[in-house]
């Protein structure tokens, strides 16, 4: 296996870990914090199944904001030679959460969550998962040459290699801008299709 693929795996490894993390601690909470996270899941979802108007603006200014400052935060930690432990971490914080979402959502609705969940994490948390692997590879590809020049004294070409850094950035930055058109008007939508299944 060659060094490209053997640091996707590492990074796909990271995602499964926080994501099996996150389902099993949705499973280990205390009386009070798992009444909190069933008011909050099921607002959520009776809210649009009732048809209460959502402040579309608001939510998609919130999505904005949230991904941009994790992608800036990533991109510049990738700057940085410690930056692969953080980068590490945010990538394993973010798999957690959706782990914890997806493990709350089944444990409140049952074998009707297990369908809930897929509706609640498709497609904008595929999208942003894959986006931020993406990126955290890069990010972790340019800390390692920046280790490499520093350190080992090794010759790259620096110039080309931020150029290329920096257009990744800006490719995700699309993407995530995407992914928050999609969270924002499409996914309450698609939601909806399948509120049915909430009592």
């Amino acid at each position: 296996m060659d060094k490209a693929k053997r640091k996707y795996v590492f990074l796909i490894t990271i995602v499964v870990i926080g994501l099996i993390g996150g389902i099993i601690f949705s499973n280990i909470l205390n009386t009070s914090d798992e009444k909190l996270v069933y008011d909050k899941l099921t607002t959520y979802f009776l809210n649009i199944k009732n048809g209460i108007q959502i402040d579309y603006w608001q939510t998609l200014l919130n999505s904005i904001k949230n991904n941009m400052f994790l992608l800036i935060l990533v991109w510049i930690f990738g700057l940085s030679i410690i930056g692969i432990v953080f980068n590490a971490f945010i990538l394993f914080f973010k798999s957690f959460v959706l782990g914890f979402s997806i493990g709350s959502i089944i444990n409140i609705y049952l074998y009707k969550g297990i369908i809930l969940s897929i509706v609640y994490i498709f497609p904008h948390f595929i999208i942003n998962t894959i986006i931020l692997l993406l990126l955290v590879y890069y990010a972790n590809n340019f800390s390692i040459k920046l280790f490499n020049l520093l350190f080992l004294k090794k010759e790259i070409k620096f110039h080309d290699i931020m150029k290329r850094y920096f257009k990744i950035f800006v490719i995700c930055l699309g993407a995530f801008s995407i992914s928050s058109l999609i969270e924002t008007f499409f996914s309450p939508f698609f939601i909806k299709l399948f509120t049915f299944l909430i009592n």
